[in-house]
């Protein structure tokens, strides 16, 4: 297929192909003032304003983390405390729960060991929840 034959308005080689026209009306000079003064300040709160704010909220986050690192820290302090106390009164409990020692409050008390003579048996039921060896009612075997 043949491509298609363009004319051009121009007549003699001399001549533009297309006559210039204007794009759009003298624009009144106050106009375009303006609009160059909205870009200096456009550039100016790109260039100054955006990273003094970010730098301000650098600092900012800076010293909240440096406050709460004392805090952290103050904490851990208050940790230590509380596992040494907790240390101190397993080691208490321990000197406390020793057979000696339960004995003697024993005998204080007037306690007996078991196994003397001492000792009295009121009534005849057994641990296993039966009575002279007869199951009881209400209730199946173990």
């Amino acid at each position: 297929m043949a491509a298609p034959q363009r004319r051009y308005r121009a007549t003699l080689p001399t001549q533009p192909a297309w006559p210039l026209q204007k794009r759009a009306p003298d624009r009144p000079p106050d106009r375009t003032l303006r609009r160059k003064a909205a870009g200096r300040r456009r550039r100016f709160a790109m260039f100054v304003v955006v990273p003094v704010l970010l730098m301000l909220g650098s600092v900012y986050l800076h010293t909240v983390a440096a406050g709460l690192d004392t805090r952290a820290a103050e904490v851990g302090v208050k940790l230590d405390r509380a596992r040494e106390e907790g240390e101190r009164l397993e080691v208490r409990v321990t000197e406390l729960s020793g057979s000696a020692k339960i004995r003697e409050r024993a005998r204080k008390l007037g306690m007996q060991q078991p196994g003397s003579n001492a000792l009295k048996v009121y009534g005849s039921k057994a641990e296993d929840g039966t009575r002279n060896g007869t199951q009881q009612e209400g209730g199946e075997s173990r």
